[in-house]
């Protein structure tokens, strides 16, 4: 049971969202409309059946979440951590929250990390156990990891997610909202721990852990982000739902005449990437059709002569028609004596005198000589190809030459 947040005069405080966060909700809202319309209209209604069965299952996961959470994490009160629990809720106070959130602590198996989630009415807070520890002595530190997940249930980034989900889950427009918020929730987080580098601090902390970010160098950390400013590493971070660790440091920055990072390159790059993604298929789809018309045109003229040189209509290896140009035969072709076959090659010059008068003879017509040159000769030789087209008579031929004869 929640329990309401005393006030005291003077202590609420307020914090500017980041720029583009309401912007970006509008458009979530707004898109997440149109969606749900045509899930309606589109299906006639029988979208919405699938979308409660979703939302079910998605309840009874969440309902075994929350019993997890509060029969197995420990919460904070006045007599367990009351001095965790105390900030807890001093900054639901001084963020202006009628009521205080419960507050956990919960081992992660040496996750560093804090969220913010509802259950109905109900908001909490729950802080891993092993971040905690890494802050150690920083309070400052340790405020800005409560004063951040504050922040999302002041700024109620966790309302009516259902109905926004659809628009949530569009490419790029849902996780740019989701950065912004991120980035909101760091300024309350500086806000209420009253140190822009105590939460700086405490951002560094997530990054490389409780003794090792007290030895960083902040300046170099925050020049990492140059590493980011190409086209594939911009499309990264446009997806993402964080922003990159070493960004919400620079973001930090209680100077302000320091200089932030700011993309030259990466986000032009992008753009390039993305619009080859749309603009190459649909190049090609306009280029099938002009192809297509070709074939009709100079290049199906090619195309013809091309196939008339390799025996048009004929699979590649098969013996030539008969009644071809060439006078070669098909397959089924026979003939009464080879002098009704298509004219011999000229007999090539062959070295081996026996191969030479198996030639002559083949070229004189006696198929039987032919293929026992095709046989005895050795493979892949011109004497061997001389053999097999029956003295050049069906080049490509694929039967005995004797086959050609009429018995």
């Amino acid at each position: 049971m929640q329990r309401t947040v005393g006030r005291a005069g003077g202590q609420t405080i307020q914090v500017a969202r980041w720029p583009s966060e309401i912007p970006l909700r509008i458009a979530i809202i707004l898109v997440s409309i149109v969606l749900w319309l045509l899930i309606i209209v589109g299906t006639f209604g029988l979208g919405l059946l699938y979308v409660a069965l979703i939302a079910i299952f998605l309840f009874f996961v969440e309902v075994g979440f929350i019993a997890y959470l509060r029969g197995s994490a420990v919460r904070l009160g006045p007599d367990q951590f009351p001095e965790i629990y105390t900030r807890v809720v001093e900054f639901a106070q001084r963020a202006g929250m009628k009521e205080e959130p419960e507050a956990y602590l919960m081992q992660a198996d040496g996750a560093l990390n804090a969220f913010a989630t509802k259950f109905f009415r109900g908001q909490m807070v729950v802080l891993y156990a092993d971040l905690l520890e890494a802050c150690g002595d920083d309070t400052e530190a340790r405020d800005m990891i409560i004063g951040h997940e504050i922040g999302h249930l002041r700024c109620g980034h966790l309302d009516w997610f259902i109905l926004t989900s659809l628009g949530r889950v569009i490419p790029f427009l849902g996780s740019a909202y989701s950065r912004a918020c991120e980035y909101t929730c760091d300024r309350w987080g500086a806000a209420l721990s009253g140190s822009a580098q105590g939460a700086r601090r405490g951002l560094m902390m997530l990054a490389a852990g409780g003794a090792h970010s007290r030895g960083m160098n902040v300046d170099a950390y925050v020049r990492q982000q140059q590493n980011l400013d190409t086209g594939w590493m911009t499309l990264a971070r446009w997806l993402s739902t964080y922003p990159p660790l070493s960004a919400r440091v620079d973001a930090l920055n209680p100077d302000p005449t320091a200089k932030r990072f700011k993309s030259s390159r990466g986000p032009l790059r992008a753009w390039g990437i993305i619009l080859s993604f749309i603009l190459v298929p649909v190049a090609i789809g306009l280029a099938v059709p002009h192809v297509a018309s070709l074939a009709g045109g100079p290049l199906g003229v090619l195309m013809g002569e091309a196939s008339s040189v390799l025996g048009a209509g004929d699979d590649f290896g098969a013996a030539p028609d008969a009644d071809t140009d060439e006078g070669s035969g098909g397959d089924s072709v026979t003939y009464g004596s080879a002098a009704e076959m298509p004219p011999p090659q000229e007999i090539p010059q062959f070295e081996d005198a026996d191969f030479a008068a198996k030639a002559a003879t083949c070229h004189g017509g006696d198929m039987t000589a032919c293929d026992e040159l095709y046989y005895d000769s050795p493979s892949g030789s011109a004497e061997e190809d001389y053999g097999n087209s029956c003295a050049g008579r069906f080049p490509g031929n694929t039967r005995e030459c004797v086959e050609y004869l009429a018995q």
